[in-house]
């Protein structure tokens, strides 16, 4: 029987886990819309990271189970590292594909650096 933390646990992992998919869904959505509008050398390459994506969030997924069934063992910890690797390599991916768009609308002259982001590392652009 699962003592009442557990429980909360995994009904917070899973609140948690529902947001990631539908963020991650939205992204996708969102770079699927302006694909047509870009030039074909770098489409290629969105849609492999697009791919990586949805594989990291099987990764997320999986790590997540292991660390609830091992949430009262020894393992706990471990299983608990792994976890957050998964979460900050899906997150690392994401702001990869959105730097990969960023670049690609900037090439395809939809969008322009806005002065002096070189250094900012995200919303760099105007529409």
């Amino acid at each position: 029987m699962k003592r009442p933390e557990e429980g909360a646990l995994h009904f917070f992992s899973l609140c948690c886990l529902q947001a990631v998919g539908i963020t991650l869904r939205s992204l996708i959505q969102s770079v699927d819309e302006i694909l047509p509008s870009l030039h074909s050398s770098v489409t290629t390459e969105i849609e492999g990271t697009k791919k990586l994506l949805n594989k990291d969030l099987g990764e997320l997924i999986n790590k997540m189970r292991l660390a609830q069934q091992n949430s009262v063992t020894s393992l706990k910890e471990e299983c608990q590292k792994q976890m957050l690797a998964a979460a900050h390599t899906l997150a690392l991916d994401s702001k990869n594909l959105l730097d990969a768009v960023d670049q690609a609308r900037v090439r395809a002259n939809l969008a322009k650096p806005k002065p002096n982001s070189q250094d900012a590392g995200g919303g760099v652009l105007d529409e």
